[in-house]
Formats: structure tokens, C-alpha cells, sequence
């Protein structure tokens, strides 16, 4: 199990990390932490937890979550005003948790729009960010992470042996956990507060250095069953991705640029980085 003790000893001396829940096992670190928010709890609360029996990922879609391997928590961030750049949180928060595993690993960490974690194009963990206005009026986000850090590749299930990794699989050793927490959780508040105070284009540069979707021939799965094909032209101003419809793709009339807010990103090929 992760150690309170040694986690209340590595977390940063400010306010994250203040108001700390541990738990062995738990439906979802985002559930639980979106509830403590409509509470009115803390800026900076973390809620950890060894195993989650009801772990999620983007767009409603189930997560892989044993216990006593891996990484799942989630980091409560209360705004006291609207916060105009929502839609950069979840390209932040990989950002933040990219540079938190290579500095922690040496091992160099991919996104895939907007946040998936990889590995040599096999997946390393997710991120799925929540928000709401409180009853105070607050904006309150939850920024949930996991990561898979100590399973081997027999612990995965046969159906995600080809796609996913972990840590200990590409570092051939097992990690320390908490030390890695507390990496993830320091990167995390760094670069909110940098995105508080200057805004995305200060992330613009960061997002491109770790995101590999940009420049590749791209499928996009819409959540209404719907697809696109296309190049990863750019990231837009309000963090969506702007795809260049390719001419075959039936779906398409025409070659405008097309927005794209929320999908499933799958790479068809590499092409030149635009």
C-alpha cells in the first residue's frame, strides 16, 4: 500500500498536499475528489488510491486499475473566479506529468491529443479532467492521472499486452511510488500556477515538444459514432486540435480545416511536422 507517512514527508511545503486522503481501495480518485469539492474543500487537496474498482478515462471509457502497482490519484485545484483558459487544463496536466516521469525516469514520454501517456506508441496512462462552478461561486478542477508504474507485462490483460506498458517494464525495475507522486504532484501545481498567471501561450511551446499527434495523418472517432481523416495540422487557440480533412476521406467535401474538441485519436502514419 502507498505510505502516508512517507508521502506527508515528500509533498511539497505549500498548500498542495495540505488536506491528503489515502485509501486502499476506492471507486475513482476523480469521484471522490469532485465531491469534496461541491464541500467546499481545500485548494490543493490529493486524493490517492491503491486500487480503483470503478477507474475511468476519457470519454466515459473503463480503466485497467490493480492494486498495489500503479499510480491513481487526483489533484483539486479551487479557482475564486471563471478560469478563461479551460480548455489548455488537460494539456497541461500532461505536460505536467510528462516532465514529471522523465525527470523521475529518463525515459522519454509521448502525448497523444490530448493527454494519453506513451511509450513508444504503447500506452503509459491517462489523464481525465473534471470542472464546475461550486455554490460559492468558485470554479473548482479535478485533475485525475494514472499511471501505470510497476506491472509486468503478464499482469496486463491479454487484450492490452500489445497496446499498453509501464515503467517497470521499460526501466526493468520496479519504482518507488510515492517518490513519483510527489514528482507528479510538484510538476502539476508548477505549471498551474504558470497557466494562471501567463496564459496558454506560455504552455504553446511545451504542448508541441511533447505532443506526437501534431504532423501525423490522424482517424478521428467522434463520441456520436462519426469519423475523420485527416493531418494533425495545429493546436488552436482554445487547445483543440485542427485537422486538414484528407480529400479521401468520404466523410469530407472539402479540404477546410476542421476543429476538433473531443474524439478518439487514433496515428495512421507519420508525415513531416508542420
Amino acid at each position: 500500500m502507498l505510505s502516508p507517512q512517507k508521502l506527508a514527508a515528500l509533498l511539497p511545503l505549500k498548500k498542495i498536499g495540505e488536506t491528503l486522503y489515502i485509501f486502499d481501495e476506492l471507486a475513482s480518485t476523480n469521484a471522490f475528489a469532485m465531491e469534496r469539492a461541491k464541500d467546499q474543500a481545500l485548494s490543493g487537496t490529493v486524493v490517492l488510491a491503491d486500487r480503483q474498482t470503478a477507474g475511468r478515462g476519457r470519454l466515459d471509457r473503463s480503466w485497467f486499475s490493480p492494486g498495489k502497482s500503479n499510480i491513481y490519484g487526483s489533484l483539486l485545484f479551487v479557482h475564486e473566479t471563471t478560469i478563461q483558459y479551460l480548455g489548455w487544463i488537460p494539456h497541461m496536466a500532461g505536460v505536467a506529468i510528462a516532465q514529471a516521469i522523465e525527470q523521475q525516469t529518463g525515459i522519454r514520454i509521448d502525448l497523444k491529443w490530448p493527454n494519453d501517456l506513451l511509450i513508444g506508441g504503447r500506452k503509459l496512462g491517462g489523464v481525465l479532467c473534471d470542472s464546475f462552478r461550486n455554490a460559492g461561486h468558485q470554479t473548482c478542477v479535478v485533475i485525475g492521472f494514472g499511471i501505470n508504474v510497476n506491472l509486468t507485462q503478464s499482469e496486463f490483460p491479454a487484450e492490452l499486452q500489445a497496446s499498453a506498458t509501464s515503467l517497470h517494464i521499460q526501466c526493468h525495475s520496479p519504482l518507488d511510488r510515492e517518490a513519483l507522486i510527489n514528482k507528479v504532484i510538484t510538476s502539476l501545481e508548477e505549471n498551474w500556477e504558470n497557466l494562471k498567471s501567463n496564459g496558454p501561450q506560455s504552455l504553446l511551446v511545451e504542448y508541441k515538444h511533447w505532443c506526437i499527434t501534431i504532423g501525423h495523418m490522424i482517424q478521428v472517432q467522434f463520441p456520436d459514432g462519426s469519423q475523420l481523416q485527416g493531418l494533425a495540422h495545429s493546436i488552436g487557440e482554445h487547445g483543440q486540435l485542427k485537422v486538414l480533412p484528407s480529400p479521401s476521406d468520404p466523410n469530407e467535401q472539402s479540404a477546410r480545416m476542421r476543429d476538433v474538441h473531443s474524439g478518439e485519436i487514433l496515428h495512421l502514419r507519420t508525415t513531416a511536422q508542420q
